[in-house]
């Protein structure tokens, strides 16, 4: 009954064939429908001509496409909320899937990057001292969590993940003062354990260079010594050295 239509349609109105020719661009496809059916899809660019008679040509880029997810909130796994948004690169496979199993697969790709980057941000913890990976340091391990997990979620649209990108991460604003605050404390107790290890070390050389020039040092005078050299290197202010004087009274 169709081809009887197509035939009799370029009987009776032969100019309507002109509109069959189009062209199929570079880094595009076409799909093509003939009253509502699948008939084939062309992936070489040029120049080309199909009987315009029911038919429908949906044409779907292959070029490399990216996605932008807005900024949202995320519970990372410690409970903490975060500012979170991402850059998704991406490009079609299949046209087929793109143009018939979807409406839209750019909205489609869209709306999973949203769901698939909240879910995936909550297995992870925003930073950690123990080097696990972490979203603050956004490891290769978390880059292709995401991938892995967005790529299964896309395959309806015949889309390939290409990368995901954290574009922006931060606390979220009531927590980030808090989080400030425990940052700066863990930095003075690095920078402390730091101090006090190279003290040890100066004082242990110290003591070793004494000996080596055969200046004996009594029990009591080695613990002043080792705690005096201490105090000065590790109290962080300029020392304020104290010379006993004894008087002689005879």
């Amino acid at each position: 009954m169709e081809i009887l239509l197509v035939i009799l349609v370029s009987i009776l109105f032969p100019p309507i064939l002109l509109g069959g020719f189009f062209v199929v661009p570079p880094r595009q496809e076409i799909v093509v429908l003939r009253f509502g059916k699948y008939v084939g899809a062309i992936r070489k660019p040029g120049f080309r001509w199909i009987h315009p008679t029911g038919r429908e040509l949906r044409k779907i880029s292959t070029q490399i496409m990216s996605t932008d997810m807005k900024t949202t909130t995320v519970l990372e796994k410690n409970g903490n909320p975060i500012l979170i948004s991402a850059v998704v690169v991406w490009q079609v496979r299949d046209c087929y899937k793109a143009a018939i199993d979807v409406s839209n697969h750019k909205k489609f790709v869209e709306d999973q990057t949203g769901a698939v980057i909240k879910r995936v941000s909550a297995t992870f913890a925003y930073e950690t001292t123990d080097g696990s990976p972490c979203l603050k340091a956004e490891s290769q391990e978390i880059s292709d969590a995401y991938i892995r997990e967005l790529q299964e979620a896309v395959a309806h649209a015949g889309v390939e993940i290409l990368s995901v990108r954290l574009n922006d991460l931060t606390y979220a604003p009531e927590i980030a003062q808090a989080m400030l605050m425990r940052q700066q404390a863990q930095a003075l107790v690095d920078a402390r354990k730091t101090i006090v290890e190279g003290g040890v070390e100066i004082v242990k050389e110290a003591v070793t260079r004494l000996e080596d020039e055969k200046i004996s040092l009594g029990e009591s005078e080695r613990q002043r010594l080792v705690s005096n050299l201490l105090v000065v290197i590790c109290s962080g202010q300029n020392a304020s050295p104290v010379v006993q004087v004894h008087a002689d009274r005879s």
